[in-house]
């Protein structure tokens, strides 16, 4: 593969800044989509009981997750008998589905709201499985908007290690070792670095098997990229996906996966591509409701086959 280097700090700042603006601008507008796209859930969960007390249960529940209302709306009226807890601002919806458990949380947005809130549900809800689930951004341009990747790995694009260059050398950005994020290990019973995490075979197949009887979307097997950004520079992309093979981005997954390592719990990541730079689509919010509806289908197969 071809290495690509920066040019020097200030001619990047030059020729770049108008470029920046512009993405950002198309960042602010996609945020903006996603708040529009989730108006009716915030009323909808101010409308639920609030729940007394803490979440009783004889069997141990699902945990879904989705960063914003456009990621749990679908999830969260599914549910029969919802009730809405509240614990450090973050919101968490228990209830039923297919007559079993469910808790849907609300994560919001970035890497330490997923991994607090996620640890914030295992200790109150103590659940059987993890799912998260939501949009994300393509890496792949095999994939187009609307398809669905089952993540069997997810690992941390920014958990890396650089060399050394000196001030006003540029960067080369392949000239990089995958450091991984920190998960507790209980064979040598210390936190140990993963350069990635692997979905729960169980919940993988499980996910395969709904996948077969969903028709809404093309559904992959895919590597999802976590990290606290919006990567639009196609040469960084195209450098996460020929070095790491990753399917796509987003904000969530390995920080949520890091989480249910180090508390022992099966875990699986589900995400729908909203947009791919990589064939210059735009952003469409819309289609996390497919994504929610095949992610219920998985639960249901997990109920039907695995808990029941």
């Amino acid at each position: 593969m071809k290495k690509f280097f920066t040019l020097l700090i200030a001619a990047v700042l030059m020729v770049t800044f108008p470029a920046n603006a512009q993405n950002s601008q198309s960042i602010d507008n996609a945020d903006a989509a996603a708040d529009v796209a989730g108006d009716s859930a915030e009323k909808f969960y101010a409308s639920l009981p609030q729940a007394k007390g803490d979440y009783k249960s004889k069997r141990r529940p699902i945990l879904i997750e989705g960063a914003m209302n456009v990621e749990t709306e679908i999830l969260v009226r599914a549910l029969k008998n919802p009730v809405a807890y509240r614990e450090l601002n973050w919101l968490f919806v228990a209830g039923t589905y297919e007559n079993y458990p469910v808790v849907v949380v609300r994560t919001e947005q970035g890497v330490a709201n997923a991994a607090a809130s996620t640890a914030l549900a295992i200790k109150k809800f103590n659940p059987v499985a993890v799912i998260n689930q939501g949009t994300a951004g393509g890496h792949d341009p095999a994939l187009k908007i609307g398809d669905i990747v089952i993540g069997a790995s997810t690992f941390d694009y920014t958990a890396i290690k650089t060399p050394y260059t000196a001030a006003g050398a540029g960067f080369d950005i392949t000239q990089q070792e995958m450091r991984g994020t920190y998960a507790y290990d209980a064979a040598t019973k210390k936190f140990q670095p993963y350069a990635e995490y692997r979905a729960d075979t169980t919940l993988f197949n499980m996910a395969f098997a709904a996948a077969n009887d969903y028709r809404g979307a093309k559904v992959v097997s895919g590597v999802i990229g976590t990290g606290n950004a919006w990567l639009q520079n196609l040469d960084h992309i195209n450098f996460l996906h020929e070095r790491y093979g990753s399917s796509c981005e987003e904000m969530e997954t390995s920080a949520v996966a890091q989480i249910c390592h180090t508390a022992n719990v099966p875990f699986i990541g589900i995400r729908v591509l909203s947009d791919n730079i990589t064939t210059g689509h735009d952003y469409n919010p819309h289609v996390a409701k497919s994504c929610q509806e095949f992610v219920l289908l998985v639960a249901q197969h997990y109920i039907r086959n695995i808990l029941r």
